[in-house]
């Protein structure tokens, strides 16, 4: 036998292992990850952090404008003053002295209003307009409401028609807020829009109060329109008003001779065109930069209680054209501030409450303005923040208080504009 040849018999290839079949990848929302070991994203990003800080805080150009109004009001009062103070009451300071109390209180009341919520208005409402109103009441009882120039305003040292002004932009923004739908109709309107605005005008007449009635009316239609009322409303309103203008003109003597002094207030130098026409020859003679503070003539026994409603008028004449501007600038500055808070405003009331509040300030400020220059007739509007009067400073940094509360509620988006 032939012995066999391992190398060349062929040889068997080893059979690999046989693989277990492929395992489907896990995708990552099929994965369970225990609860502890999820992670957790930072509880507030910076931004957020900041955000959280800043929607309690005060809206600085608010507050900041409102101070240097304030401080430059105090200073134009005891430049304005001094010479009638002295005069009449014996006492250079005697009006800085009561109107530096009064502001002293009022930024108290500033701030104290200021972290008050604004809704708790909303709830008050209608006790805040009965109060009005009944204290509008008792001001036109003879014997209890206080006569001074042939005006009976004031209760006690109180004006209640610087309450009601308030008080109409508190119910109308409440009212609206409620039902956006009663403002779409001319029955809505009537009541119970119409219904205040009539109360509130028949007892500014009795004392008589033309400015106020002409503010809270304004404010009102203002209010109402931001709210929703249509604007072709106007037009009605508009052709009435008129209408009774011009048959006034024609009827009564004595209004054609209010227009005649307010187009020429040098024809009646003697009686009501003497205010109006010493306030334009302080305004003129003040010139680019004025006399100097303390330097005015017309302050001199010259126009009539110069730290009241033509307190403009002494301003221009000792800072000039660039003072006027300066405090203008100031006013324009809190109004844009004022309607950018309600812009951001978290709900319909508070957009609503911080528009009126800024319409106020805007027409009582450009009504002083016109009146001082002559632009409208003479009708007693005092500047905001300048003008001698407690109760209307009180009141004016009270409602700032309630801007500043509105604006501590802003968006967030509308602060990171900064």
């Amino acid at each position: 036998m032939t012995p066999t040849n391992r190398q060349t018999r062929p040889t068997r290839r080893p059979v690999p292992a046989r693989r277990p079949a492929a395992q489907p990848v896990p995708r990552a929302s099929d994965m369970v990850i225990p609860r502890q070991q999820i992670p957790r994203p930072a509880a507030h990003s910076r931004v957020q952090q900041h955000t959280r800080v800043r929607a309690h805080a005060w809206d600085i150009g608010v507050f900041f404008s409102v101070m240097l109004l304030l401080i430059i009001g105090l200073i134009a009062l005891f430049s304005a003053s001094y010479t009638n103070a002295l005069f009449y009451q014996g006492n250079a300071a005697h009006f800085i002295i009561r109107q530096g109390a009064f502001a002293a209180a009022g930024v108290v009341a500033m701030v104290i209003v200021s972290k008050i919520n604004y809704h708790l208005y909303a709830r008050f409402s209608t006790m805040i307009m009965a109060v009005s109103i009944i204290l509008l009441i008792l001001v036109a009882i003879p014997g209890i409401g206080t006569v001074q120039n042939n005006a009976r305003r004031w209760l006690f040292g109180f004006q209640p028609s610087e309450l009601a002004k308030i008080t109409i932009i508190i119910c109308f923004s409440y009212w609206i807020a409620k039902d956006t739908k009663s403002v779409r109709s001319f029955k809505g309107l009537i009541r119970p829009y119409g219904f205040l605005l009539v109360a509130y005008c028949v007892l500014l007449y009795l004392e008589p109060h033309t400015s106020a009635m002409l503010i809270i009316c304004g404010t009102g239609v203002l209010i109402l329109v931001a709210g929703g009322m249509r604007l072709w409303y106007f037009a009605p309103i508009g052709i009435a008003g008129a209408a009774a203008v011009t048959a006034f003109y024609f009827s009564f003597s004595h209004v054609r001779e209010r227009f005649a002094v307010w187009l020429d207030p040098f024809s009646n130098l003697t009686d009501e065109g003497w205010q109006g026409a010493m306030g334009q020859i302080a305004i003129g003679s003040g010139g680019l930069l004025g006399k100097g503070l303390g330097n005015s003539v017309q302050k001199q026994l010259y126009l009539p209680e110069p730290q009241n409603d033509f307190i403009f008028a002494i301003w221009c004449e000792e800072m000039g054209l660039i003072g006027a501007l300066l405090v203008i600038l100031l006013f324009a500055y809190l109004i844009f501030r004022g309607f950018r808070v309600a812009r951001a405003a978290p709900d319909k009331f508070g957009f609503l409450l911080a528009s009126g509040i800024t319409i106020k300030l805007a027409i009582q400020t450009l009504m002083n303005l016109f009146v001082v220059t002559g632009i409208i007739p003479v009708t007693g509007a005092a500047l905001p923040f300048f003008s001698y009067g407690g109760t209307a400073l009180l009141l004016q940094l009270g409602e700032m208080g309630i801007l500043l509360n509105v604006s501590r509620y802003m968006r967030a988006q509308a602060r990171q504009e900064e």
